[in-house]
């Protein structure tokens, strides 16, 4: 539904660029919550609606295997990887993924850098890395067709 929206998100004017910033919040956020183990539900109810499988090789023999900073972790029978549930996405890693909406609201916006880092107290380079996330991962929807 918004890859071709996100091929063509350079493309769009500011208002078009918020209008998509709403959309994406109502049906990605319906309501905004701090706490990070609701969003991590809703996350992997929506990513593995139709049945869990290893996000390295496809299998669906996984199992799981603990749990780290709240996220699920899991282990493929198969390859012996394991993952979580935001692996593969700009979340991947990150210490802050309750502020990664406000972020992209404010970088949508037209905030610098160093007002978004001061705004949500993080590093400016944690700032500058996120933005490449962003618009890495705009860029790899836009790709597929």
């Amino acid at each position: 539904m918004w890859r071709h929206v996100y091929r063509d998100f350079s493309d769009l004017s500011r208002t078009e660029q918020l209008a998509l910033y709403e959309a994406m919040k109502q049906d990605l956020f319906p309501e905004e919550r701090e706490d990070i183990s609701e969003l991590l539900k809703d996350i992997r109810e929506t990513r593995f609606s139709s049945g869990l499988a290893c996000l390295h090789c496809g299998s669906v023999s996984v199992k799981k295997n603990g749990k780290y900073r709240a996220r699920q972790r899991y282990l493929c029978k198969d390859c012996g990887k394991t993952f979580n549930d935001m692996t593969n996405t700009p979340l991947a890693g990150s210490r802050y993924p309750h502020k990664w909406l406000k972020y992209f609201e404010m970088m949508v916006e037209g905030y610098t850098l160093p007002k978004i880092s001061e705004a949500l107290g993080i590093h400016i380079s944690t700032a500058f890395y996120w933005r490449h996330e962003i618009l890495n991962a705009l860029r790899s929807l836009g790709n597929q067709t």
